[in-house]
C-alpha cells in the first residue's frame, strides 16, 4: 500500500530592508501617498488607521507641549525618527526632540536627540507594548509613553535597560490614571493632567 509522504517545507530566509533601501523606495515613489508604513527592524509594518479619539489625543498632547515647550524642544507629530542600530525608522505619534534651527531638514532625529516618544494606542496596544517599547529601549531612548485609549490611562516607561541576554526593557514601568498628573522626565515643570489628555468616549 502506498503511503502518503508529507511534503518537505523549506523555510525561506527573509532579507530585511536596510534604512538606505527604505529611503530609496520612498524617494522613488514606491509607496502610494495614502499608504502608511514604517520600518521596524528591517521589516515594513502597516500602520493602524486613526479613529477620532486617536487624533484628538494627539492634538491634545500637541497643544500642551507646543504651548509649554516650544522654546525648549522640537515638537514633532507623526514624523520619523531614525534608529540605525536597529535598522528601524518608526513614526511615533508625537516626539519631543532637541531643537535645531533647520528643523531636521537634512535627516530625522536619532535616539540621542530624542527626549520622549509617545504612541497613542487602542487597537495597536499589544503591538506597541510588544514591539515598539522594546525597540525604543534597545536604542537608548530615555522615555516612552503609551496613551492607552482602551483602558483610559497613560503608561510611562523610563530608564532603558539592554541586558546581555533577553529583550531590552525599561526599568521604570508606571501607570497614570485620569486623576493623576505627570510630566516628561526631562521637563519636570511641564505638568499634564491625565484627564485632559484622554478624549471622552463616544456613546
Amino acid at each position: 500500500m502506498a503511503t502518503l509522504v508529507e511534503p518537505t517545507v523549506s523555510l525561506m530566509t527573509i532579507r530585511p530592508l536596510s534604512l538606505d533601501e527604505y529611503h530609496w523606495l520612498i524617494e522613488h515613489g514606491f509607496f502610494h501617498e495614502d499608504e502608511h508604513v514604517e520600518l521596524i527592524r528591517g521589516v515594513l509594518h502597516q500602520m493602524s488607521p486613526e479613529g477620532p479619539r486617536h487624533v484628538a489625543a494627539i492634538d491634545r498632547l500637541l497643544n500642551h507641549f507646543f504651548d509649554t515647550l516650544r522654546d525648549r524642544t522640537q515638537v514633532r507629530v507623526q514624523h520619523p525618527i531614525s534608529l540605525p542600530d536597529s535598522n528601524s525608522e518608526p513614526e511615533p505619534d508625537l516626539v519631543l526632540a532637541q531643537k535645531r534651527d533647520d528643523c531636521y531638514s537634512g535627516r530625522h532625529p536619532v535616539p540621542a536627540e530624542v527626549f520622549l516618544v509617545v504612541e497613542v494606542a487602542a487597537s495597536s496596544l499589544e503591538e506597541d507594548r510588544r514591539v515598539k517599547v522594546p525597540l525604543y529601549a534597545a536604542t537608548g531612548i530615555a522615555e516612552c509613553w503609551i496613551v492607552n485609549l482602551r483602558d483610559d490611562r497613560i503608561e510611562v516607561y523610563r530608564e532603558p535597560v539592554v541586558p546581555t541576554e533577553g529583550a531590552p526593557y525599561y526599568h521604570q514601568n508606571l501607570r497614570y490614571s485620569a486623576e493623576d498628573t505627570l510630566h516628561p522626565a526631562q521637563f519636570p515643570d511641564c505638568a499634564l493632567a491625565v484627564a485632559d489628555l484622554l478624549p471622552a468616549k463616544r456613546d
